[in-house]
């Protein structure tokens, strides 16, 4: 091994890449998991924010503040080259096309330890669905 360490993956799913001692390096590839009809839930990032960046195909971010009276869900379609940046607590999941490609930048182990999950509303699941 020389100088630069190359790291790839390309198996469905989420994949720590590279961690460290304070932060990692996740891909994300399409999965089943990330189909608009399997969306159910958001992830809460409790103690961490997510930095992530669409590298191939097309995905959607979804986001819900969690303070809120009414929370309002919104849905952000992501351009290849820019970050988004979710803050801690706040709850989000991706719905991503077939052969999409995502890479995150986090705390470590952050997916490792069962993470903090909410359940969507009836009406929210209906509303991704319509998207």
């Amino acid at each position: 091994m020389g100088l630069i360490e190359k790291i790839s993956n390309e198996n469905a799913g989420l994949h720590p890449v590279l961690v460290k001692d304070s932060w990692q390096v996740t891909k994300m590839n399409y999965s089943q998991e990330y189909m608009v009809d399997k969306v159910d839930s958001l992830i809460i990032n409790v103690n961490q924010g997510l930095a992530i960046s669409l590298l191939s195909g097309k995905a959607v971010l979804i986001i819900r503040k969690l303070d809120e009276n009414e929370p309002t869900l919104e849905a952000i379609t992501m351009v290849r080259g820019t970050s988004y940046l979710i803050p801690e607590n706040v709850g989000y999941n991706l719905i991503m096309e077939k052969g999409s490609q995502l890479i995150g930048v986090e705390g470590s182990n952050t997916h490792s330890e069962v993470g903090r999950r909410i359940p969507l509303t009836n009406r929210e699941v209906e509303i991704l669905k319509k998207m």
